[in-house]
Order: C-alpha cells, then sequence, then structure tokens
C-alpha cells in the first residue's frame, strides 16, 4: 500500500470517530476568520515567467511585490478589454502600455504610475470601477483619492494646513491622511473611517459629489478635509492664489 492511500484510509476510518469530526469542521470555522492580510501577504506573480529571458523593467516588476500585484491586477481585465476591441485595437493599446512602461527601464515609480494608469482606464471600461473610486477635489485644495487594487480600497487625502500661507509665502504645512478599506465595507454609497484616535468620517456620495463628514469629534487638521469633492484632477495651486489675490 502506497503512502498516499495509507494517509487516506486512515483518515476517513477516523473520520468516523465524533471527537475528530468535531476538530475537522471546528477547524473549517476557524478558516472562515483568517484575516484577509494573510491572504494580502502572501507573494502574487506577475502575469508573465519571471525565469524566462526579460527586459530590465520586468526584473524590477519580478523583485516587486507591489509592483508584481498590480500586473496580476491589469491581467485579470485583459479578457474583458479584448472583447470591447477589435484585435488591431487591442494589439496597439497594448503595444503602447509596454513601450510606455520600459520607457521607465528600473524607475519603480514611474513603472507604478504607468500601470495604474493602464490598470484605472482598463477597469473604468469593463465596468469594475465603483462609484465611490477616483480623484476627487475640493474648494479648498482637498484632494481624495480612491482606488482599488485587489480586494483592498486604497483611500489617500492631501491637503495644505493653509492656503493663504502658501500663497503668500509658497510654504505651508502638507497634511496627509490615509487608510485601506475592504471590499465589503464598499458595496454602499458611503463608507466610515476610523482613524487612530477617536475621529470618525462619514464618506459619501450625494449626487455628483463627494462628500466627507465627521461622525465623531475631530481635530482641526482632520477638519480641514471635511466638504464636497467634485470629481477632478488635483488643482493648480498657481491658480488657486490668483483667485484669492483677484
Amino acid at each position: 500500500m502506497c503512502i498516499g492511500e495509507y494517509l487516506k484510509r486512515l483518515f476517513f476510518d477516523n473520520f468516523q470517530k465524533p471527537i475528530i469530526r468535531i476538530l475537522f469542521f471546528f477547524g473549517l470555522f476557524l478558516m472562515g476568520f483568517i484575516p484577509q492580510s494573510f491572504a494580502t501577504d502572501a507573494r502574487i506573480n506577475p502575469s508573465f515567467d519571471c525565469h524566462s529571458e526579460i527586459s530590465p523593467t520586468q526584473t524590477v516588476i519580478c523583485d516587486s511585490k507591489v509592483l508584481s500585484l498590480l500586473d496580476f491586477e491589469l491581467s485579470k481585465h485583459i479578457s474583458g478589454l479584448r472583447q470591447l476591441l477589435t484585435r488591431t485595437q487591442y494589439l496597439v493599446e497594448a503595444r503602447t502600455f509596454v513601450e510606455k512602461r520600459d520607457n521607465c527601464i528600473v524607475d519603480a515609480g514611474c513603472i507604478q504610475k504607468i500601470y495604474e494608469a493602464r490598470l484605472w482606464k482598463v477597469r473604468a471600461r469593463v465596468g469594475d470601477l465603483h462609484r465611490l473610486e477616483g480623484s476627487w477635489v475640493s474648494k479648498t485644495n482637498g484632494q481624495i483619492k480612491i482606488v482599488k487594487i485587489a480586494d483592498v480600497y486604497q483611500f489617500r487625502s492631501l491637503s495644505l494646513a493653509s492656503i493663504e500661507s502658501y500663497c503668500v509665502s509658497g510654504n505651508s504645512e502638507s497634511i496627509s491622511r490615509s487608510i485601506d478599506i475592504d471590499a465589503w465595507d464598499m458595496e454602499d454609497d458611503e463608507v466610515r473611517i476610523q482613524w487612530a484616535n477617536s475621529c470618525a468620517w462619514s464618506v459619501r456620495l450625494d449626487k455628483q459629489h463627494l462628500v466627507v463628514s465627521e461622525t465623531n469629534s475631530c481635530s482641526h487638521e482632520d477638519q480641514i478635509f471635511l466638504g464636497a469633492y467634485r470629481k477632478g484632477e488635483p488643482n493648480n495651486l498657481d491658480y488657486v492664489c490668483f483667485d484669492l489675490k483677484y
């Protein structure tokens, strides 16, 4: 009898015992509560073979968990994109993307930006974007970026502590907030964000605007981000200062 057959028979013979069955199903029950971060911490390989002859840019991707994940995520949506485009259109787009990516050579930051831009456009075309996702800006130059990577939504916000100080002297403290949000918290048009302190935000869609309001008392720095945001590119600070002066 081979070892595999022996272990199989040993398992099924003992599985009839009540205590073994209880322990087995209890183990399955506990697996459902394993934090998702364990799964996301596991290394995800890119869509190409890292052990074959590859370019310097691909080598950088293989050596980076973030870039490997971005390449893998992009590959998940390629079949959907192919259904929307002709073969020629798809090949032209794919070739353009690879050329832009490889122009970064070994600059990991540059490669990441190319991947994020491509992934964003592809997901938008195949209907995979959540309504809260995107780049949002406020009248006070607050900026919020919400984007999904794997099963996690990255929430990133940035603002100047004082626009007036920046416009007068060109200097102003930059304040940022960032947190990762689990996918199941993004099913509706509203998400509650709890910071390390007692401050909590409610981030919701109101018609075409993203509205950030506090649900618990927040510090002055956190309150800078409160208000309504519209979808768009980050504000040009020179034009913001022009508006203040004139």
